[in-house]
């Protein structure tokens, strides 16, 4: 009996130490995203980037798809690597950066985030590929100053919508990735 209590204790241990399921792919948003330093820019104004607002159905960490027109399709095997919203901060952040010539911007977190300062708020309503061969991402941002947060100063919105040439949630998280740097070239011509 204790060769059995033994054996059934190494099988158990045995199975809480087993490998994730074969066949996830995970996936980070900025990995193509720009590495480049704020220096040798002729900087006049610091804005700070607020935490990206979400629609609900985007704060999981599953990939979504639209399909059928008003139904979502949670995949069980294709995950984000990280928070969604942390990633498109990140990601939005580093273009932001990269293609402003004038302004340098910071996240909500950052030290020199300071209320005096812009803010910059972003609102993301879709986010996804879609069975149709697309992939779209749309909502809206807006700029704060002078920390009246409850008092936006102006507002936009933004959709884009991209056709998918390859199969598959890797080319659609390039493609959300680059419509992320199309948002930024967007906001730098609100702002500069």
């Amino acid at each position: 009996m204790k060769q059995f209590s033994v054996f059934l204790l190494i099988l158990v241990l045995c199975g809480c130490s087993s490998a994730p399921p074969t066949g996830q792919q995970i996936y980070l948003l900025n990995i193509d995203a720009p590495h480049s330093s704020p220096g040798g820019k002729n900087i006049k104004q610091l804005v700070v980037v607020e935490k990206i607002l979400l629609a609900e159905y985007l704060k999981r960490p599953n990939l979504v798809m639209q399909v059928d027109g008003n139904q979502l399709y949670y995949s069980d095997i294709d995950l984000w690597a990280e928070n969604l919203q942390t990633d498109i901060h990140k990601t939005l952040t580093a273009w932001l950066n990269d293609r402003a010539k004038h302004t340098r911007f910071v996240a909500y977190n950052s030290p020199e985030a300071r209320l005096d300062l812009k803010h910059l708020v972003v609102s993301i309503e879709h986010f996804m590929p879609t069975d149709q061969g697309t992939v779209v991402s749309n909502g809206q941002y807006w700029w704060v100053e002078n920390s009246k947060m409850d008092n936006p100063t102006s507002q936009n919105s933004f959709s884009y919508e991209s056709a998918l040439t390859q199969k598959g949630y890797s080319h659609s998280v390039s493609q959300l990735a680059q419509q992320l740097a199309q948002l930024s070239t967007q906001i730098i011509k609100d702002v500069e």
